[in-house]
């Protein structure tokens, strides 16, 4: 699974990745194309690189370190495929030549500037040779032409032409055979260097990537979790995209504690506008960031990398495949069974699944998929109305109403069904009472019943 499969998820990732602040676009694009961390060596691995940046970033000097660089790396440009027409065996062309020599510029500008703090995440190869051989009269800025210190003839011959005023004819055509040939000449040597260019270009950009993480770190009060296994632990978690907005209306966002076993799914429960769906949208996201090396919005984590992450926000309506609600949510329930079978460890997050269908039926559908999935190497969390009675399952529930305001917090819920707070909330809004005492009324003959 790559980034940018995820990006329009409702989870808030797009609105990480705006937060961003990349020097180059060509760094969003390769982080846009990177892949997963599903094992925990890797996923300890870009944490040790992350920490490394930051670490470096914290402080004043290597903060300033840092900004060097970023300043250097405005002008990196995505010139894979350049580099992959030198392999080939093309003749480069001046533009082509201009970009090779302001990568191997910019390349070892930064590695200059970085060597004084000698990362470790981060390796730019010695490209002065191609600075050399691209800027033979030393002059340091990444614009290129064919310079006269290429062949001694052409110094002459343009002397001529400029003298003359003659651009058409056979001085000038003996110019452009000698140009050619130095391109020629320039393009088999520079051969030589692809790896070392291709390794600087995605080093460069590792590194924009690395620092822009650090800055969000920071930015968003993010914290680097612990590796765990077989449990994902929480304090103080928070979405930062909804607590950007409230920020914005001077209000705070409440941040809640919750902890996950693998093997044990887990109930959530509590009224509409109780918080039950930015619970799991905050999941999914703290999720995908801990796989993808970022930091986690929480004062603390610990989490365990899964290979899989299925997130169904509720709405699940697939109009590409002319697919209703209950046929997505259908589909992705199919495959949770089916791939927890075969031992794939999986975080499931389910919004009122089975909701566009009748009481009964959809208390039956999650009973049955908690029943089978208890026991499986997966982390489940099923937000539900359903009075749901599945053996073996942790229950918790949203706090609720407190003196007419909402308590977000998770507390266990025990065995008891669903807390009523529909009413409650209606009244809190202020919707006519006439309806809600009736239906106050109903409910109290049916609990008769």
């Amino acid at each position: 699974m790559k980034l940018k499969t995820i990006l329009d998820l409702p989870c808030g990732m797009r609105f990480i990745f705006s937060e961003m602040e990349f020097a180059s676009s060509f760094s969003g694009q390769v982080l846009l194309d990177s892949v997963m961390n599903t094992t925990p060596a890797a996923i300890e691995g870009s944490y040790n690189e992350l920490r490394e940046f930051l670490s470096l970033y914290q402080t004043s000097g290597g903060s300033a370190t840092l900004e060097k660089c970023r300043a250097a790396l405005l002008d990196l440009r995505d010139i894979r495929n350049t580099l992959t027409a030198l392999e080939s065996g093309k003749v480069p062309d001046d533009v082509e030549l201009f970009e090779i020599k302001n990568l191997a510029l910019i390349s070892e500008k930064v590695r200059e500037i970085l060597a004084p703090v000698n990362l470790k995440s981060v390796n730019f190869p010695d490209l002065a040779d191609v600075v050399s051989l691209l800027d033979p009269e030393g002059h340091g800025i990444p614009s290129f032409y064919i310079y006269d210190s290429f062949d001694s003839k052409l110094s002459e011959l343009r002397k001529k032409i400029r003298n003359s005023g003659d651009e058409s004819g056979a001085i000038l055509a003996e110019c452009l055979i000698i140009e050619a040939r130095v391109r020629e000449m320039l393009g088999n040597r520079l051969k030589g260097s692809v790896f070392g260019l291709r390794e600087a270009l995605m080093s460069l950009a590792k590194a924009d990537i690395l620092i822009s993480k650090s800055i969000l770190t920071k930015k968003l009060n993010l914290t680097i979790p612990e590796i765990a296994t077989g449990i994902n632990k929480y304090s103080s978690v928070f979405n930062p995209e909804i607590s950007a907005i409230l920020s914005r209306e001077n209000k705070t966002f409440q941040k809640v504690n919750i902890e996950l076993d693998l093997n044990k799914p887990t109930i959530l429960t509590g009224a509409n506008m109780g918080g039950k769906s930015v619970v799991l949208k905050t999941l999914a996201l703290s999720q995908f960031l801990f796989q993808f090396g970022f930091g986690v919005p929480a004062a603390s984590a610990e989490i365990t990398p899964v290979e899989e992450i299925h997130y169904s926000p509720g709405d699940l309506q697939d109009m590409t495949r002319g697919l209703s609600s209950f046929a997505a949510e259908m589909k992705m329930a199919d495959r949770l069974i089916k791939n927890s079978a075969h031992g794939h460890k999986i975080l499931a997050l389910l919004d009122e699944p089975a909701r566009t269908t009748n009481p009964q039926e959809g208390t039956a559908l999650v009973t049955s998929l908690l029943n089978i999935l208890n026991g499986r190497p997966v982390f489940v969390l099923v937000a539900t109305h359903y009075n749901v009675k599945a053996k073996g399952c942790a229950r918790i529930r949203v706090k609720g109403l407190e003196e007419g305001k909402m308590n977000y917090e998770l507390i266990e819920a025990g065995e008891s069904a669903p807390p009523r707070e529909a009413v409650n909330i209606a009244l809190s809004l202020g919707i006519d009472r006439e309806w809600l005492d009736e239906a106050i009324r109903v409910m109290d003959e049916q609990n008769k019943e």
